[in-house]
């Protein structure tokens, strides 16, 4: 009986370390979604630089002017967002970008049964949530430097910041390749959207 109780007390105490594990792991993968979204989706990826937004620039070079004047047409007959009547057709008008954010809320719920569009967002949500973690990783390892350095002796406390600074360069590779992503994604997007058929949502090809 004493050996029978000894396993429920093992079995108890596994049980909780793996509920205990499941929620801190939910935990951090909900707070590098948040972070994400603050960088590098907010701070990276402004007005300026949003490749959903950017596309339809008219400095932007992804489609000619036909091909953006063509997606604007669509996106007033199936949605009646105008974004013609806006000038100039530039990140500096907030009204424009704005009209073109509502577009692409829509756009990605009417285009989301494309399967590669789907691996697209998949890849660039990806990258998104490695520099957020990239990035939590650098601020820890350069307070761990800052605590060797100030309160308490750590095992290999002299190659913190070394290591801080290898994680930092490593995250402007990450989210460069985020951002290369982001802008295959959204030219995906657009590329559906140009050949959906008027009708539903079935896609054609010329």
């Amino acid at each position: 009986m004493e050996g029978a109780g000894i396993w429920i007390k093992v079995l108890t105490y596994l049980i909780s370390i793996s509920a205990i594990s499941t929620a801190l792991f939910f935990l951090l993968r909900f707070s590098l979604r948040s972070i994400a979204k603050f960088y590098p989706e907010r701070i990276l990826f402004c007005d300026r630089l949003k490749p959903t937004a950017r596309i339809l620039y008219s400095n932007d070079n992804t489609y000619t002017e036909e091909q953006k004047a063509n997606i604007r047409e669509k996106i007033l007959a199936k949605k009646k967002i105008d974004l013609r009547k806006y000038k100039p057709k530039t990140f500096k008008n907030k009204k424009y970008v704005k009209r073109i954010d509502e577009a692409v809320r829509w756009l990605l719920d009417v285009t989301r049964f494309d399967e590669i569009l789907f691996e697209h967002n998949y890849m660039f949500g990806f990258w998104r949530n490695l520099t957020a973690a990239l990035l939590v990783d650098a601020i820890l390892a350069f307070v761990l430097a800052a605590i060797n350095k100030w309160y308490y002796a750590l095992p290999l406390g002299e190659y913190l910041v070394g290591i801080g600074i290898l994680i930092l360069l490593l995250v402007m590779l990450v989210t460069w390749v985020a951002y290369c992503n982001g802008k295959t994604f959204a030219k995906r997007m657009y590329d559906v959207f140009l050949n959906m058929n008027d009708n539903d949502n079935d896609i054609y090809y010329f």
